[in-house]
């Protein structure tokens, strides 16, 4: 053997003490030491494939550690390396972007973290590093607000659209127990066939309940008409206005009631107009009687005062036409003003001279209809007035009712005497339980709505 082999075969077996050596020292002390890799695997959440680390890595040089050389390499490139101990992801249909290209270490440390399932962040900050808008609301949603996104949403992947854990307002349900009776009411709005986020933004708003705009605006989106109606309206319900908008007269999610109402009819509009019926009323107007104020008026808008549906007029004087009380006669039939004589067309009569058609054609004084009769309800029948408004002045009519007709003494005037049989002569007064046949007549005979040909 010459001298140069010898020496080769020398510094051989030195590499090789010297490999065996460092890996004798490596095992001993493993990869975390005060002289290397000292920050790992001290956190409070530690991967457990961490321990050993050749779990992952594999040596493919030595001695370790040497400048400008990789002497370690993992076993596999992610995500196959993570999918040897976790479940493969990619068949769902809806796969989160860092899982479909593979960038799991995008989210996870895959040695340790103080925070659960290894995150490189907290969960608030790991979403908003990607999905800023999600969060920079005035109103934030609760798991929104606290970072805990995975509430609704999967991390990885997901059947569903967003990555949703369920669909649609079922995902809601998990927290909002309570809507899912709601939503088995008659009457379910719409709008919620499209899911909650048809009017709510699941992350948040610059508007309370998490909505797109306020008030009346965000219904408007699906019910222009009633806002192209109420840009032209001289008077508009004042609930549309404030803060609550539609959402004071109607429920936004399900009612029992049509409309999506909270009560029938009269019932809700006396909510608020507390005065308009009360105890002392034994004769209601017919629409109010049947329990209903959308006869007379519109519930949203009206070019008219009072969100009447056809003009009415606040004078105790006016000038009769054919073209006058529209409003009333949209439901009354106007024969009643036509004929100073008549056997049929009204019962205020006396013989057959037409006290209506008295009352009303006097190219002076003609009366209006509020002159004798009152709007809601009365004690009196035919909704006549106790007092009607007459200047500063509540103008008492003493109204008496007889079987055959009535008399009245209005203000400071005389006694005035009126009978369908007797002409001029006062009859016998009415008795209280004459009064409710009488009522029950006055329903049975109450012309349908419309029948006035002239209007």
């Amino acid at each position: 053997m010459n001298k140069t082999t010898f020496l080769f075969i020398l510094l051989t077996l030195f590499f090789i003490c010297f490999s065996c050596a460092s890996r004798v020292a490596i095992a001993a002390n493993g990869c975390v030491t005060a002289q290397c890799h000292s920050g790992m695997l001290k956190n409070k959440n530690v991967h457990p494939a961490a321990e050993p680390c050749d779990t992952c890595h594999q040596s493919v040089s030595t001695p370790h550690p040497q400048k400008k050389i990789q002497t370690f390499k993992l076993t596999e490139k992610p995500p196959a390396l993570c999918y040897q101990c976790h479940p493969a992801f990619g068949t769902a249909r809806h796969i989160h972007p860092p899982v479909k290209d593979g960038l799991c270490l995008t989210c996870h440390d895959p040695h340790d973290s103080a925070e659960p399932k290894l995150l490189v962040q907290p969960a608030k900050e790991l979403c908003a590093s990607c999905h800023p808008d999600k969060t920079d609301f005035k109103f934030v949603h609760g798991p929104a607000a606290t970072g805990d996104c995975a509430s609704c949403h999967s991390p990885h992947e997901s059947p569903n659209a967003n990555l949703l854990l369920k669909a649609g307002a079922d995902l809601c349900f998990t927290c909002h127990t309570d809507m899912q009776a709601d939503v088995k009411k008659k009457f379910v709005h719409q709008a919620l066939a499209g899911g909650c986020t048809s009017c709510h933004n699941p992350h948040g708003s610059a508007v309370k309940k998490f909505f797109p705009v306020g008030g009346a605006g965000l219904c408007y989106q699906c019910h222009p008409k009633i806002e192209n109606k109420l840009k032209e309206a001289k008077s508009i319900h004042a609930p549309i206005k404030s803060d609550r908008g539609c959402a004071s007269c109607h429920a936004p999610h399900a009612s029992n009631v049509e409309k999506l109402l909270p009560k029938i009819g009269k019932d809700l509009c006396l909510d608020c107009h507390k005065g308009i019926v009360t105890k002392a009323m034994t004769v209601l107007h017919g629409p109010i009687r049947d329990g209903k104020c959308t006869p007379c008026h519109n519930p949203h808008g009206s070019k008219y005062d009072k969100l009447l549906i056809n003009q009415y007029s606040t004078e105790f004087y006016v000038t009769y036409s054919d073209t006058e009380f529209q409003f009333c006669f949209s439901c009354h039939n106007r024969d009643l003003l036509r004929n100073p004589t008549t056997t049929y067309a009204t019962g205020f009569r006396d013989g057959t001279k037409n006290l209506h058609y008295l009352h009303v054609n006097r190219k002076d004084r003609g009366k209006s209809c509020k002159a004798c009769h009152v709007v809601h309800g009365g004690e009196n029948q035919k909704l006549i007035a106790d007092k009607v408004p007459f200047g500063k002045w509540n103008l008492p009519v003493k109204f008496v009712q007889t079987q055959t007709g009535g008399t009245c003494a209005p203000g400071c005037h005389q006694k005035y005497v009126y009978d369908r049989k007797t002409p001029g002569k006062e009859g016998e007064p009415i008795k209280t339980k004459d009064k409710d046949k009488e009522q029950e007549k006055d329903k049975a005979k109450e012309p349908e709505k419309g029948k006035d040909k002239t209007k």
